[in-house]
């Protein structure tokens, strides 16, 4: 008998994924708090990364800069998308 071992699709999947996850858990979390204005506590953002900053050269202008803006939401979304390529 062949030795069959799960493959899971590629890394590039999983990082859209979680993208898509992430957006769309900020989406959702966004519309929640418009709707229940209760629930801010739960949906306080975090800023995470490098903040934008410009090198000009003369020559040309180099702009550097990486933000993630994290809530409950996005992490639920993170979750969810890791579950769905768990079971892709």
């Amino acid at each position: 008998m062949a030795n069959r071992s799960r493959s899971y699709p590629t890394w590039q999947i999983l990082l859209i994924l979680l993208v898509l996850g992430g957006i769309i858990g900020g989406w959702i979390g966004d519309a929640l708090l418009s709707v229940w204005p209760g629930l801010a506590s739960i949906g306080k953002t975090q800023s995470i990364g490098l903040p934008s900053f410009s090198l000009n050269l003369r020559v040309f202008t180099l702009s550097f800069g990486f933000m993630l803006h994290v809530n409950l939401f996005t992490l639920l979304g993170f979750v969810l998308a890791y579950i769905v390529y768990r079971r892709w």
